[in-house]
């Protein structure tokens, strides 16, 4: 046998590494790796210290674009030179090389990394400066911080603070232009739009179109708040932004101009979409309900290069690289004077005329003109041809009614504005509803139009001339008009002058401060430390650029308003007097002067309490300006259709597609008996809002609401509209359970037996049983204190004392969403006459009282409300609610809540010195808004053959006219700003004087 013998391979095996023998090489590695990581370190931290060493900025909040520090541009070499550049490349040109030339070495070498270059600027902040409204091509701005200030609303892009000063808001962006109107718009250093405010049309665009929920002015979905605009703007580099009423424009660096937002006069120089309705997909050039959400190329005609734009209330305006100046929408100065067709008014057009041969560099537009600024420093003015609301009013006013135009010749076409401006160079304008500013190379303020208190001097408003007050030893390179206050701003101080209600001038919260002289704005700007690149203003609010050149970000000095304006406001100069000396006048001689006035005025009234209009078309009002033209004959009635408008759904269907807020869990806490009693839904073969409930069987909730205002002939109306078939009334005309009734229930109240939500219904037990039997029908209730139960005062109980910041307005819309309301005003003046006798009638022991009782009573009432609102502010004083009469007709001060909650088309305004005239005509209305069938003849009768009910005016003595003055005086402001918000010059009350004082048919 054959034996085999296996070998065994045998392999190295390794040799035993000992931790101690590796040791020495990590050691190495590691410190090679540290000395790499510090290195890096060292040299990251030498950077940026030699960077801090050039930069002016303090140390603040971190930015999310960052802006290297930049000398101030001296746009007199780079922009303002005769001519300026010929192009936009040369212009981009220019001042990118202003920029490079300023930026530190490692910045410049940082800029040229990112952008593949030595010396380019980097593409992240661009290098292009931003550009705004009246100041085009002649103040660019290299970017800052934005500040904004005024009325309390997310067009602020800020919500904390104090905003009745300019103070910082979205500190982490760097802002390079900004527009202000009813929305705001932005945009960052890195060319991005952003938006915030309103984004619908209540209000109806003017008094022209249907109002749209959402007519897409902020271009983009979301909220109120801040938000970038994208789509079609995604990749452009945006320069300009401007802000219209309701639609909005950006200028990109590439010469194209997108637009959007409402488009029912052709404002967006294109194509959108809602023809018939706002859910019509069908394109459109114009029409009511014609919108766009989205940004869109305009149709500019070919090759031409958009610079600069411009954006009125119903007009656009662009500017190209020759200095050209287009226009569309509701304006004819571009067509020979003529308004174009509606149809083909979205087709930008050439200004011709003495104006096209110049190069406009600055202009911005108003709500009834526009005006331009050219290269030589001459401006020229237009009328758009709109009053206000679309050409729509049938009484129109005349063009250059308010003498916007600051001059004389053709209205219709661009001419010419001289006088003071003869020789000036001007460089900066800004466009109000009816007045303009400008500032001139020189740091002049000039401004004419509308009235004195825009004006921010006295002499003639129709001519300009120059505006003194505290800014007048200023180099002013800045200016704004907004619609009731103006602005001006040097490089390191903001100015405002006019009407403090909506908190526009900057100097605090005081609503009822008037500076009739430009006066320093408060603020972290005005303690120093700040540049400012930009002003604009919106209609309640302002808009600024700053950048920080060490100053502080927070308000560190406030100084009471009031002190302010009393020191400085009320001064007026010797040249508004005519003196071309620019000495400030003394305060004493404007004191002096103060009774010389009142006593003009009182004896203007004295003889007004006795003449009409017929007699005297040249009377004016209290204050010197003209009483309303009231003879059109449907001057009562105008203003009431276009405030009615079908509804889609009733109310089964409207509360079943109602989407509750995100704060109902607060309103529920503030009323538990209303969202438990709550159904889940409505019968939907009923107009009235009905459902069946076990065990109480077929109940009904208030179709309308008549709100108030009490003594303004909420009673009259009421009982008026029960004499229609298809309305049946409450067991209580005016339970006034919302706002008096409380939670816990403390009794019946005025809803037995406990006074809580159901009882409440119970007072429609009646009207429902007959609704049942007639599905037609509707209920409801007047309860005439809910309207001035809001802004805090009344929620189910005084709210004044509560920890709370739901309004009754809230709870009633959460609760009942389908509600209409009416509300009826009435001159706030007559309103407390009539008040004050209607609370003193028969008082025991107590003598009738005479119209000398009731003066002394508003004497001490203005009193107590000043001292109170010095105090402690507006809003913690209409909250106190006293003096209540006085306050009540405050009309404004309230208004918002109800605004704010419910959709205008669900609310119906009305003013008792135009239903008084002519209460079918009204009749009519408030039955078409409540979707009522039309009365028959013998219904007719039986309606306006009642007798006038709670007639008081009939029972007192007139009232004195050095009275009537104080009040009006009074009320003006609180007027001004229903007004306002209304659209409406009738909420003014500047109807003239009828031969009795005190003569409303309907108290």
């Amino acid at each position: 046998m054959r034996t085999y013998q296996h070998t065994r391979r045998i392999y190295p095996q390794p040799a035993r590494v000992s931790i101690f023998s590796i040791l020495p090489r990590v050691l190495a590695i590691s410190a090679i790796f540290l000395v790499i990581f510090y290195a890096g370190w060292a040299f990251r931290e030498l950077r940026h210290h030699a960077e801090r060493k050039v930069s002016t900025f303090p140390a603040g909040p971190a930015v999310r674009i960052v802006v290297n520090p930049v000398k101030p541009v001296k746009p007199e070499s780079t922009i303002r030179a005769a001519g300026g550049p010929s192009n936009i490349a040369a212009l981009e040109k220019d001042i990118t090389s202003v920029r490079t030339s300023s930026m530190g070495s490692s910045a410049a070498a940082q800029a040229g990394a990112s952008t593949g270059g030595p010396g380019r600027a980097s593409t992240s902040v661009s290098g292009r400066m931003g550009r705004s409204s009246g100041v085009q091509l002649t103040r660019p701005s290299p970017g800052g911080t934005l500040f904004s200030w005024g009325l309390k609303e997310w067009r602020l892009a800020r919500m904390s603070g104090d905003t009745s000063l300019p103070e910082p808001a979205q500190r982490h962006m760097t802002i390079i232009s900004i527009a202000a109107s009813r929305h705001s718009a932005v945009v960052t250093a890195d060319g991005v739009v952003w938006t915030m405010g309103h984004n619908d049309s209540r209000g109806g665009g003017g008094h022209g179109s249907t109002p749209l929920d959402a007519s897409g002015q902020l271009g983009r979905g979301g909220t109120r708040e801040p938000g970038a605009v994208e789509g079609p703007l995604r990749g452009k580099f945006v320069v300009q932004v401007v802000t219209g009423r309701y639609h909005t424009m950006a200028v990109t660096a590439d010469g194209e101009l997108y637009s959007w937002g409402l488009n029912d006069w052709g404002q967006l120089g294109r194509q959108a979409v809602g023809a018939t309705s706002a859910s019509d997909p069908s394109p459109c050039t114009s029409g009511a309900s014609c919108h766009s959400g989205t940004p869109g190329l305009v149709s500019m005609p070919g090759g031409v290069r958009v610079v600069g734009a411009a954006a009125g209330r119903y007009v656009s305006m662009a500017v190209d690289e020759s200095g050209r100046l287009y226009t569309w929408g509701h304006d004819g100065c571009s067509n020979g004077g003529k308004v174009p067709e509606r149809h083909e008014a979205y087709k930008p057009r050439l200004v011709s005329g003495e104006l096209a041969s110049k190069r406009v560099v600055a202009f911005d537009a108003g709500y009834v003109f526009w005006l331009a600024a050219t290269a030589e420093g001459e401006v020229y003015t237009c009328n758009s041809q709109d009053d206000g609301y679309a050409g729509t009013l049938s009484n129109r006013r005349p063009h250059n009614n308010a003498g916007e135009l600051g001059r004389e010749g053709d209205p219709l076409l661009p001419g010419i504005v001289k006088g003071a401006l003869a020789g000036k160079k001007v460089e900066a304008v800004a466009a109000g509803r009816e007045h303009a500013v400008v500032s001139t190379s020189t740091g002049e303020v000039y401004a004419w139009g509308s009235r004195e208190l825009l004006m921010g001097r006295g002499g003639d408003t129709r001519v300009p001339e120059r505006v003194m007050g505290e800014l007048a030893n200023d180099n002013i390179r800045y200016v704004s008009a907004g619609e009731y206050h103006s602005g001006a701003a040097s490089e390191t101080t903001v100015y405002g002058w006019g009407s403090n209600n909506y908190l526009c001038i900057g100097v605090g919260k005081d609503s009822h401060l008037q500076a009739t002289r430009p006066v320093k704005a408060l603020g972290p700007i005005s303690e120093g430390g700040w540049q400012v690149q930009a002003l604009v203003a919106g209609y309640q609010h302002a808009l600024a650029i700053a950048v920080n050149k060490g100053g502080s970000w927070e308000t560190t000095k406030p100084v009471p308003a009031a002190a302010k304006l009393q020191s400085s406001g009320a001064a007026t100069s010797a040249m508004d007097a005519g003196s071309q000396q620019q000495q400030q006048q003394p305060k004493a001689l404007e004191q002096q002067q103060q009774p010389e006035r009142r006593a003009a005025a009182g004896a203007n009234a004295v003889s007004h309490t006795t003449t009409t209009a017929a007699q005297d078309d040249n009377l004016m009002a209290f204050d010197g300006e003209p009483y309303t033209d009231t003879s059109a004959p449907d001057y009562h009635t105008r203003y009431l259709l276009p405030q009615l408008h079908q509804r889609r759904y009733n109310a089964s269907i409207y509360y079943h597609r109602f989407r509750r807020t995100d704060r109902i869990k607060l309103v529920q806490a503030e009323a538990p008996d209303v969202f438990e009693m709550l159904p889940p839904g409505y019968l939907i073969q009923y107009k009235n809002p009905c459902w069946m409930s076990a065990p109480k069987g077929f109940r009904c909730l208030p179709y309308f609401h008549i709100l108030g205002v009490s003594k303004c002939g909420t009673t009259d109306l009421y009982h008026r509209l029960s004499k229609h078939p298809e309305l049946f009334k409450a067991r209580n005309k005016g339970p006034h359970w919302w706002d008096e009734c409380p939670y816990p229930p403390k009794g019946a109240c005025t809803a037995p037996p406990n006074g809580d939500f159901d009882g409440y219904i119970d007072l429609f037990a009646d009207a429902a049983n007959k609704i049942r039997q007639n599905p037609a029908g509707i209920t409801g209730e007047a309860s005439s204190n809910t309207f001035t139960s809001s802004a805090g005062v009344f929620l189910r109980g005084p709210s004044m004392d509560r920890n709370t910041t739901v309004t009754i307005a809230e709870l009633m819309r959460e609760a009942t969403p389908f509600l209409n309301s009416i509300i009826i005003f009435r001159n706030p003046v007559d309103r407390y006459y009539s008040a004050y006798y209607y609370y003193r009638r028969g008082v025991k022991d107590i003598p009738p009282p005479s119209p000398e009782d009731f003066h002394l009573v508003a004497e001490q009432d203005i009193a107590a409300w000043k001292a109170c609102a010095e105090s402690y502010g507006v809003k913690q004083c209409v909250r106190k609610f006293d003096p209540q009469q006085l306050i009540k007709g405050m009309y404004a001060v309230f208004l918002m809540d109800w605004l704010n909650q419910f959709p205008r088309d669900q609310l119906l305004f009305l003013r008792n010195e135009d239903y008084s005239p002519m209460p079918r005509e009204h009749m009519e209305a408030v039955f078409k808004f409540l979707e009522m069938r039309k009365p028959t003849p013998a219904e007719w009768e039986t309606i306006m053959g009642m007798e006038t009910r709670n007639k008081q005016s009939d029972k007192y003595k007139p009232m004195l006219p050095e009275t009537r003055i104080m009040l009006e005086q009074f009320y003006q402001p609180f007027n001004e700003r229903l007004a306002h918000t209304l659209e409406d010059d009738r909420w003014l009350w500047r109807d003239p004087p009828k031969k009795k004082s005190s003569s409303s048919t309907a108290t």
